[in-house]
């Protein structure tokens, strides 16, 4: 496999302060429905009126067959061990356990109706579960440790970006077989906020290409099934995930303008960022951004800075990122500005909607509480106490997070305390508790649905 080097002066025999001057970023997305994600028409009618959790990245599923005939689960990994629990979210009980993964079980991301792969960080492979008897069903070795996956339903493929470089492996689900490895065969260590994972969140743009970001090389690739390298494209730091608004909100042509999160660096003062471009042909370009410390300048300071995560209010308009000093800035996407800023907590990063209650919920990362935003006025609400403890060193909160399709309970895990809990959306308290032990960070959710009817 060629280094990093030899592919980009093959590709681009010029300076790269000239490769920066003329290219610029790009983005794909997973949508609300997972049409899109397969690489359907996202204005198709039988998916237009349906809204699902934004930015979860293969954390959906939508059917459960399974031989207990539990409708409603979660499944979280043991970062601290090497297990997955699996829990009836209904009953708020532990359902079983699936034991002896690789070391660092972290994202649970479902690949289909018959599988999920837990991510084992530490290791270089990830572990199968069969999503009908939740049993451990083997493990698929890798070239690089795992940092999470993009599945395509109408290819049946996945993407497995690299944890540690910055690679993607391409898995045929059904064989669990690796079938193409692109990329540098070379460790990697960013520099910019967002910690040390060699790449972002993985992405399909259609059925032959894919994204992969290299954030030590603040860069986002465009890439072939084939192993091509396509173009490569720069941002001012490195970028976490590639995202989009509602498929039901997008007119024709919308399909290809994306948004990405520019995490920042803290070091070198560089505020964190959404960036808004589009595909022409094989053309990246770059129509709009918005940095955020830019919003209250005397406020904020990029060196305590820093952007987890970004999701699309179902208005599909307004984007709410959340920054690790404590707020959540409200973006509008046509006009590339900020329009308001929330006070939050620590570590603000993830948020999930409730949109049949108007609202929406923040993950502080390292707060003891979440934080609930009035999504119709854009206005802090309340903070929902949840978790016993919390600290800069680690996660006092999940990555994941999930709302019933009735829009009754919203559920997630107190992580550093090895708690799933869930929040009555009505009284906006915490309603239930289940602890589980070890550290439990991120996960997915299979919901026995079709997703909430708008």
């Amino acid at each position: 496999m060629q280094t990093r080097d030899e592919i980009n002066s093959a590709l681009f025999p010029f300076r790269p302060s000239a490769l920066a001057a003329c290219l610029v970023l790009l983005g794909g997305t997973l949508v609300s429905v997972s049409a899109l994600a397969a690489g359907n028409n996202p204005r198709h009618d039988s998916v237009k009126h349906h809204y699902r959790q934004q930015g979860y990245v293969n954390q959906d599923g939508y059917t459960s067959d399974n031989i207990y005939n539990v409708d409603n689960l979660a499944y979280y990994g043991d970062w601290d061990s090497n297990r997955v629990f699996i829990v009836d979210v209904d009953a708020m009980q532990l359902l079983t356990t699936v034991e002896g993964t690789g070391d660092g079980p972290y994202g649970i991301d479902q690949e289909g109706v018959t599988k999920a792969y837990a991510l084992t960080r530490k290791t270089e492979s990830l572990t199968i579960v069969d999503n009908r008897t939740f049993e451990n069903a083997g493990l698929i070795p890798l070239q690089h440790k795992p940092r999470s996956t993009n599945y395509n339903a109408t290819t049946g493929l996945t993407l497995v970006s690299g944890g540690d470089k910055p690679m993607t492996s391409i898995i045929r689900v059904d064989r669990d077989r690796v079938m193409k490895v692109v990329g540098y065969d070379e460790l990697s260590e960013p520099a910019d906020f967002g910690g040390s994972l060699a790449t972002g969140h993985p992405l399909w743009l259609d059925d032959r290409r894919f994204f992969m970001l290299d954030r030590a090389a603040r860069q986002i690739q465009l890439w072939s099934r084939r192993g091509e390298l396509l173009s490569t494209l720069t941002a001012p730091t490195s970028v976490h995930h590639l995202f989009q608004p509602p498929a039901y909100s997008m007119e024709a042509g919308d399909e290809l303008v994306f948004y990405a999160v520019a995490e920042g660096n803290r070091d070198k003062g560089l505020s964190p960022a959404i960036l808004r471009f589009e595909v022409r042909g094989k053309r990246l370009v770059r129509t709009g951004s918005v940095i955020l410390a830019d919003y209250a300048p005397q406020l904020l300071d990029p060196a305590v800075m820093g952007a987890h995560h970004a999701d699309f209010h179902p208005d599909g308009v307004h984007i709410y990122i959340g920054s690790a000093e404590g707020h959540l800035f409200v973006v509008n996407k046509d006009t590339m500005t900020v329009e308001a800023m929330v006070d939050t907590g620590p570590g603000s990063g993830h948020t999930t909607f409730a949109p049949m209650h108007g609202l929406a919920i923040v993950t502080n990362h390292n707060a003891t509480y979440m934080t609930v935003i009035d999504t119709t006025t854009h206005q802090w609400l309340k903070n929902i106490e949840v978790a016993d403890s919390a600290s800069p060193d680690y996660k006092s909160q999940a990555h994941t997070s999930g709302v019933s399709l009735d829009m009754k309970y919203f559920y997630s895990a107190a992580s550093h305390d090895g708690v799933f809990f869930r929040i009555d959306l009505d009284t906006l308290e915490v309603s239930d508790r289940l602890y589980l032990g070890g550290n439990v960070l991120m996960g997915s959710f299979v919901w026995n649905g079709d997703g909430v009817n708008m």
